[in-house]
């Protein structure tokens, strides 16, 4: 009840308030912003992947602005000193207008990617794209193997989708989807979301992926551990990831500690206040989150960036 409340008033706070406390899961409204706050997570020991906010975008000027936006984001990332590393959305790039003009200016992406030796990320949206997301990764895949994209546990479909792309060369970010979808094509029960996102685990490092082990829900994420532990799988095949803000720094922490890649996803923008609204309308649950950030923002930040 109180996560329902909270996503319904967000709208009418200040401005001001939202932004506030947007400001621990937003990098900046600028590129800039990003890679500083990049530049600042490496020194502590965490990897990072930037990601400029916007999507649903239903006019072809403003995808082109998008890939104008991520050719000049990948321009200042070059000499400042981070990993290459950036994560975009087919929908910012026009794929509910149309495919091939989504594809045309995927293409200029991954000019400048494979020009820069850039890892892309084509993160994975609701079931309505995942057909043509995962066509054009496949595309994409082929010219430029640094290309991976995004496994959601949630969806049924998703344990035939690990078997037909899972292989050597292919790097997926595994996460439970956040997402509503119809029972139909979606695991509503919590656990059997928990035992998909395992079973695909599997099938990905059985046959070669790289996986990148994107949830904040420790239990699974302990029973993931115990499953590559117990199959001796090589700790090279796989980092953690999780969106910058999460109040789950000091386990990630204790990870960094031990030698392990741990990844944040930093998004950034002027498109915060929509961004964070669309969020919380997708994912109530995020809302005690947000509402507890108010009061540990400084315990956040001293987790964030602790020495090792």
């Amino acid at each position: 009840m109180f996560s329902k409340l909270l996503t319904q008033m967000l709208p009418f706070f200040p401005k001001a308030l939202v932004h506030k406390i947007a400001r621990f899961y937003i990098a900046g409204d600028s590129a800039q912003d990003a890679v500083d706050l990049a530049y600042k997570l490496k020194k502590n020991g965490f990897l990072a992947t930037i990601d400029m906010l916007g999507e649903n975008i239903i006019h072809k000027g403003d995808a082109n602005l998008a890939v104008t936006g991520y050719r000049k984001l990948m321009n200042l990332m070059l000499h400042s000193g981070i990993e290459r590393n950036i994560s975009i959305k087919l929908s910012q790039l026009g794929i509910r207008i149309d495919k091939d003009s989504a594809w045309r200016n995927l293409l200029k992406v991954l000019e400048k990617a494979v020009s820069h030796n850039f890892f892309v990320r084509i993160d994975m949206e609701d079931s309505t794209i995942t057909d043509d997301t995962l066509e054009l990764y496949t595309r994409a895949h082929k010219i430029w193997p640094r290309v991976g994209t995004v496994l959601q546990a949630r969806l049924k479909r998703t344990r035939s989708d690990a078997r037909m792309l899972a292989a050597k060369n292919t790097n997926f970010r595994l996460c439970k989807g956040i997402y509503p979808e119809y029972s139909d094509i979606a695991f509503t029960d919590f656990n059997e979301i928990r035992q998909s996102y395992l079973h695909v685990l599997e099938i990905l490092l059985d046959r070669g992926s790289f996986v990148a082990l994107a949830t904040h829900d420790l239990p699974m994420l302990e029973a993931a551990e115990a499953i590559i532990e117990n199959k001796t799988y090589d700790n090279a095949c796989y980092e953690y990831q999780a969106l910058l803000g999460v109040p789950f720094m000091h386990e990630l922490g204790q990870r960094r500690d031990q030698g392990k890649k741990v990844r944040l996803y930093l998004p950034y923008g002027q498109d915060w206040y929509a961004y964070g609204i669309r969020r919380l309308k997708e994912n109530p649950q995020m809302a005690k989150a947000i509402a507890k950030g108010l009061f540990k923002n400084r315990k956040y930040e001293r987790a964030l960036f602790s020495t090792r």
